[in-house]
């Protein structure tokens, strides 16, 4: 779901201010939309970027027996049972519906060559009255 909100947020032109790199002058601004901007980032910060997604894959949030616990509850309540499986099985389904958003929308942009914004700007995209 990140991913997909992180997108549209970029399509929408909010970017961070400042440099992404200082010895190579890009700018977070100077980064493009879609497939574009994955390779406009430097070497070295998708170096970066997998090796804090592996830290907190392997130290933060090691695996444990209940996929999509996070062992936090929500609201400083906890859940057991019935009620836990049912949460964490919801938590599995969803994330494999966001896993399924972003490859759609990134799938889309490889056929097309637009990004989600631009698909939806042309009235390509088919948006449900009520849902957004």
């Amino acid at each position: 779901m990140m991913a997909v909100v992180g997108m549209l947020v970029h399509n929408a032109g909010i970017e961070i201010p400042g440099m992404l790199s200082i010895s190579e002058g890009v700018a977070f601004s100077d980064i493009p939309d879609g497939f574009a901007g994955l390779f406009s980032v430097p070497v070295l910060g998708l170096v970066q970027i997998i090796l804090a997604c592996g830290f907190v894959e392997g130290a933060v949030w090691p695996a444990n027996d209940y996929s999509g616990d996070y062992g936090t509850g929500y609201l400083g309540k906890t859940l057991e049972g019935e009620k836990l499986k049912n949460k964490l099985d919801l938590e599995l389904n969803q994330g494999r519906a966001a896993m399924l958003g972003i490859t759609g929308a990134m799938i889309q942009e490889g056929i097309q060559g637009q990004t989600l914004a631009e698909h939806i700007a042309d009235g390509g995209a088919i948006i449900i009255p009520g849902l957004i």
